[in-house]
């Protein structure tokens, strides 16, 4: 409960000098498949090992291109919720969103719209759904 004495106790209690650090050395298909942007910190549940992903064709490959981007942006944004002065992590935060845009340009301009807010849809939002989408088994 948030008006718990205890609960704002423990909060204040954090210590935030012994957070976890941004990894330079840590590539984003690494932190993908742990689903952790800080492998230092990652411990597996029993024996599990994170398996290595080997998509079948161009379209899965893109496509796994731009969830890895996007998920290594999304987790350097919420260590930078604590950490809004690392210059390291913001600097790596921008190319990795600089990098997803790119790798969704790519796929929309081979493979068609992600999104209902893509831009590959302003001159045509009625070709919406006119391909298969990426879910969709052939």
């Amino acid at each position: 409960m948030y008006n718990d004495y205890n609960y704002w106790d423990q909060i204040n209690m954090i210590d935030y000098n012994n957070q976890p650090t941004y990894q330079k050395e840590s590539s984003p298909y690494e932190q993908y498949l742990l689903g952790n942007g800080f492998p230092n910190t990652y411990k597996p549940y029993k024996n599990y090992e994170p398996q290595q992903l080997d998509p079948k064709d161009e379209k899965e490959y893109m496509l796994l291109l731009l969830q890895i981007y996007d998920f290594a942006a999304h987790e350097l944004t919420l260590y930078l919720d604590t950490h809004p002065q690392d210059q390291t992590a913001i600097k790596k935060r921008m190319e990795y969103v600089n990098l997803a845009k790119e790798a969704m340009q790519n796929y929309e301009m081979k493979y068609g719209a992600l999104t209902l807010a893509s831009d590959s849809l302003k001159a045509s939002p009625w070709q919406w759904g006119t391909t298969s989408f990426p879910w969709e088994v052939m």
